[in-house]
């Protein structure tokens, strides 16, 4: 699992992404993971604190520093970091790599 850091009102701050991540954006958003719904702002900005809150248990930064407080350009590092996180940690590897030959058996159909 690949983490970054990124610094958000002053403060460095770890991002990656797991099950826990998902857990805590249950909490945050009282409803289940699905990645359709991260199209809104909302769902968007608690799957961030999710990872904020995961990967920085010791953090004072709150929801509301980040919404209120934070510059576009720090929310925008937050949700690429994020987003890149996700998509490598959901990247399932290749069962058969695609230059292995398929047994024989298989072939025939």
């Amino acid at each position: 699992m690949s983490e970054s850091t990124i610094t958000i009102l002053g403060e460095e701050i770890k991002i990656g992404f797991n099950m826990a991540v998902e857990i805590a954006y249950e909490e945050i958003a009282g409803k289940a993971f699905d990645l359709k719904e991260l199209n809104s702002q909302k769902n968007s900005m608690a799957l961030y604190m999710a990872a904020i809150i995961t990967f920085n248990p010791d953090t004072k930064l709150t929801f509301d520093d980040i919404i209120m407080k934070a510059t576009a350009a720090e929310i925008s590092a937050l949700g690429k970091a994020v987003v890149d996180a996700m998509e490598e940690w959901m990247k399932v590897p290749e069962v058969i790599p695609a230059d292995e030959q398929k047994p024989d058996e298989e072939q025939k159909n």
